[in-house]
């Protein structure tokens, strides 16, 4: 089952805070059956994930890469960096802020889906202007889907779309404006790259306004959320009621 995808799991701090390590150890435990892999700097101290997570490799970068939010969106718009996974067909990115609550990745990566993460209720908007979008063809764009810290991606996919706009890409990684973004802007006009609309995104992960959400799907949670104790709090205190007192201090 695990062949098919791998989790990265981006850490650049020697300890994990409470929050981050209640989320990882609830996700890891979901994941059991899947590839798993530390991303870490180069200079970073990993003898306490050694310690709390044997059986999970570390893969080292660069210390830039880690080193700002800009860094870390240059890494994740490298084509070589999927390249890397080129084994698997898809990579589970999985920041210490997200947490995935069920295991639903065979069904997501049997879906046609290149990139999928949290809907953003309030659409992002980009005026494109470079090629093939330029002067006269420049395009206002506004898309809704979706966030990476916790994100599927079909490796190849990303790379054939870091090929397609490298024009774009190249704007990106000068301003080191969010990955995210560029898969979410650059794939919606893409010929071939292939998002979740809104509505369908919200069923896999959520981030910003999960109650809208879940009441949308019927009242059933995602598979999983990213910065779940940042956006709402007490809703998902709720949700772990087994671990009230550890939320309650956020």
């Amino acid at each position: 089952m695990s062949a098919r995808c791998i989790v990265l799991i981006p850490i650049y701090r020697n300890v994990l805070e409470p929050l981050e390590e209640f989320s990882l150890d609830f996700s890891l435990r979901r994941l059991s059956a899947r590839d798993l892999l530390f991303l870490a700097p180069e200079k970073l101290d990993v003898g306490y994930y050694q310690n709390r997570y044997p059986a999970i490799p570390v893969q080292r970068f660069p210390d830039v890469f880690f080193e700002s939010i800009q860094g870390y969106n240059q890494l994740l718009l490298t084509p070589s960096f999927y390249e890397y996974y080129a084994s698997y067909e898809f990579s589970l990115i999985l920041q210490t802020d997200a947490i995935v609550l069920r295991d639903e990745l065979s069904e997501w990566m049997a879906r046609p889906y290149d990139y999928v993460g949290a809907p953003w209720p309030v659409a992002n908007e980009l005026l494109v202007g470079v090629p093939p979008f330029e002067g006269e063809h420049r395009r206002h764009l506004r898309i809704h889907v979706g966030n990476g810290g916790l994100s599927l991606r079909r490796n190849k996919s990303c790379v054939d779309l870091l090929h397609e706009y490298s024009s774009a890409r190249d704007m990106f990684m000068r301003t080191g404006s969010s990955e995210d973004l560029f898969f979410s802007f650059m794939g919606a006009v893409s010929k071939q790259f292939i998002l979740p609309n809104e509505i369908v995104a919200s069923s896999f992960s959520l981030e910003i306004a999960p109650e809208k959400y879940v009441a949308m799907n019927g009242g059933r949670l995602p598979m999983g959320a990213h910065a779940w104790w940042k956006y709402a709090h007490n809703f998902w205190v709720r949700q772990f009621k087994e671990s009230v007192d550890l939320l309650s201090a956020v």
